[in-house]
């Protein structure tokens, strides 16, 4: 054998040697397809040991852990390469009342981290879009609306009435809509008003919470922090503190309770007493491809 072969015989050893984490740090991928299971399931040996950092050179995610009140509290950092990472699944059939627990959900989408979403089949009220398909339009109850755009940005409406949502769309197009609230934070203002005028989950009550929030971002690269926490919880205005704390730019409480769930990898990383079925999820997937 040749001294050439030899060296490029080494060399693929080598390459097949390092972590796949390694191999596409920096990489630039293309976009994942808008609707369906994502592609690709998550890069083996990009998890930590410890199972609270994944890092694939697409997606990065770093999980905290605090006690605020003698309450547990998850602090979930998100970094994305691309907006189409940040992705939604339904239990069955968009319009359905079918129901799944989380991990199920998260299985059949190769989700990397997946929460639970607003639990939007629980109700029939609310402005509801799931991977640019309008699901639901109806306003009635005036619950604040969270959009995810075609820039994968956070946008809040308060009290979204149709010319509001009418005016949004003639500039910008709707990935995503939830529909449960309060809205917290909006462009870095933390938001005040009458509990009674806004229909949410025990605003002044201890409960187990998930919040969704943005962080400031540069270029295409975006930046989200989810807040969670256990039993026996914190109050609305508790985790608003919390977003104010950790700078978010806009924050808006998702469904909590029982349906509160935080998966990375498959495993859950909050506990609650049991996992329940929920409508929907939202997850963040990988761009790295033939990591199936």
């Amino acid at each position: 054998m040749s001294i050439l072969m030899k060296k490029l015989l080494a060399l693929l050893l080598a390459l097949m040697l390092l972590p796949a984490a390694a191999l596409c740090e920096g990489a630039a991928y293309p976009a994942l397809p808008l609707g369906g299971p994502a592609p690709y399931q998550a890069v083996p040996g990009a998890l930590s040991e410890d199972g609270l950092h994944y890092g694939d050179g697409s997606l990065k995610v770093d999980i905290e852990t605090d006690v605020v009140d003698e309450v547990t509290v998850y602090y979930v950092y998100v970094t994305i390469q691309d907006k189409s990472q940040l992705r939604t699944a339904t239990a069955g059939q968009p319009r359905s009342k079918t129901t799944q627990p989380v991990f199920a959900m998260a299985e059949a989408n190769n989700a990397v981290l997946a929460f639970n979403g607003d639990f939007y089949n629980y109700r029939d009220v609310g402005v509801v879009y799931r991977s640019g398909e309008k699901i639901r339009y109806n306003i009635r109850n005036g619950m604040d609306m969270l959009i995810v755009d075609e820039n994968g940005d956070l946008v809040i409406i308060e009290t979204p009435t149709k010319t509001k949502i009418e005016n949004f769309l003639k500039e910008h197009t709707i990935v995503e809509a939830f529909s449960f609230g309060p809205a917290l934070i909006k462009n870095g203002e933390r938001l005040q008003f009458k509990y009674a005028e806004k229909n949410s989950c025990g605003y002044p009550t201890p409960d187990e919470r998930l919040i969704i929030c943005q962080l400031a971002s540069e270029g295409a690269e975006k930046n989200y922090l989810f807040i969670a926490c256990d039993d026996p919880g914190l109050s609305v205005r508790r985790m608003t503190d919390l977003c104010e704390e950790k700078g978010a730019v806009q924050a808006y409480n998702l469904d909590g309770g029982h349906s509160t769930s935080v998966y990375l990898c498959g495993v859950r990383i909050n506990k609650i007493p049991k996992d329940r079925a929920v409508g929907d999820i939202i997850y963040f997937a990988t761009l790295v491809p033939g990591a199936e």
